[in-house]
């Protein structure tokens, strides 16, 4: 990317460091200044990527099945499953600050 057409400057970073809530000294702003411009080019490279998928779909491919909500069951599963209720809602033991063995 050419100089003049670089959007990123050190202007650019002060203001993204400061969206960031970051304090950025001015020595690191070349620094990062320059990573930014590298992470705007490449993100300027994928644009160029072609749209089209890199094959037709094929006549003989699976059908896709229609997409339809069935009952779950949810709160049956949960008691089938072994795991105790509490409120209606699955419990489980307590795993943080429960102490060592």
């Amino acid at each position: 990317m050419p100089p003049e057409d670089n959007p990123v400057g050190a202007e650019m970073v002060r203001r993204i460091a400061a969206l960031a809530r970051l304090r950025v000294p001015e020595q690191d702003l070349p620094a990062l200044t320059g990573q930014l411009t590298r992470i705007v080019s490449y993100i300027d490279q994928l644009k160029e990527i072609a749209q089209e998928p890199a094959h037709a779909s094929r006549a003989d491919a699976t059908p896709l099945r229609e997409d339809a909500a069935l009952p779950g069951h949810g709160e049956e599963a949960l008691a089938a499953n072994g795991a105790p209720l509490l409120h209606g809602h699955g419990a489980v033991p307590r795993v943080v600050g429960a102490g060592k063995p």
